[in-house]
């Protein structure tokens, strides 16, 4: 698949800033990919709190509609591919010898080709003052929207 840079997903987060626009493309994503978002529906995620829950749909639409603006055909996305992406990068997340988000991360961006993508998704999920994010949230998260990245990229090359 092709990369996605910084620009396409700038111009995604500025046409999000319209939320009409962001639901219709919500909406589309829904219908065009019903194992997807059965995955960001599981259960599992009744750890996040409902501010977690509307970012990770919000990075979800993000990382699906950039994905599908560099392709010519509709994408191909399986609930056994994000269930086996998902188990591979919980493994590699829970390896670390560190309880560092940062260090742990790293290991993830080593040789990624969407690099640009899951930048976004760790820029969102960096602690702030006002930060809607729990730990245990940035967590799920990430490796929830990483598990998406990896699906799409290998389920649509």
């Amino acid at each position: 698949m092709t990369i996605i840079t910084e620009n396409i997903i700038d111009g995604l987060m500025d046409k999000y800033e319209n939320e009409a626009a962001y639901l219709e493309d919500l909406k589309k994503m829904a219908e065009q990919q019903q194992d997807l978002v059965a995955f960001i529906d599981q259960e599992n995620y009744t750890l996040l709190t409902v501010d977690e829950v509307a970012l990770m749909e919000y990075l979800t639409v993000i990382i699906y509609s950039a994905s599908q603006s560099v392709t010519n055909k509709k994408l191909f996305i399986t609930g056994k591919q994000l269930e086996k992406c998902e188990e591979e990068n919980w493994d590699i997340f829970n390896a670390t010898n560190t309880k560092n988000f940062a260090k742990i991360l790293d290991r993830f961006f080593e040789n990624y080709p969407q690099e640009d993508l899951l930048a976004l998704v760790e820029d969102s999920l960096q602690p702030e003052d006002d930060s809607i994010v729990t730990p245990v949230g940035r967590e799920i998260i990430f490796v929830a929207c990483k598990s998406i990245i990896d699906s799409i990229h290998l389920q649509n090359n």
